[in-house]
């Protein structure tokens, strides 16, 4: 493996834990603000495996109000921005990956 392949699968790998510690820190603030019990389990639920517990998380919230001040909403659109550059980070890897496999 050359230097610049490790370099591109560095890039993907940070995209990617920032993307999941995004959604862990989103996760923890949507369940406070709707008042769950242990909004860090949640978090922990949401990381796990290929995302379904985020999907089940989603599905289930909906049945209780969320009561969010205007800090967390600001701590809340600053993850989603994180988010945005984490998958910008591991798309950009990932093309770099595949386009130096294929010409070099």
């Amino acid at each position: 493996m050359k230097y610049y392949e490790i370099l591109f699968v560095f890039i993907v790998l940070l995209g990617a834990f920032q993307l999941s510690y995004s959604i862990f820190r989103m996760t923890i603030i949507d369940a406070k603000s709707r008042h769950f019990k242990h909004p860090h389990f949640w978090g922990l639920f949401t990381m796990g495996r290929n995302s379904s517990n985020l999907i089940l998380y989603l599905l289930g919230r909906r049945n209780y109000p969320s009561i969010m001040s205007l800090e967390d909403q600001q701590k809340m659109d600053s993850y989603k921005k994180r988010v945005g550059v984490a998958l910008v980070f591991i798309a950009l890897g990932t093309i770099s990956l595949i386009i130096s496999e294929v010409l070099f």
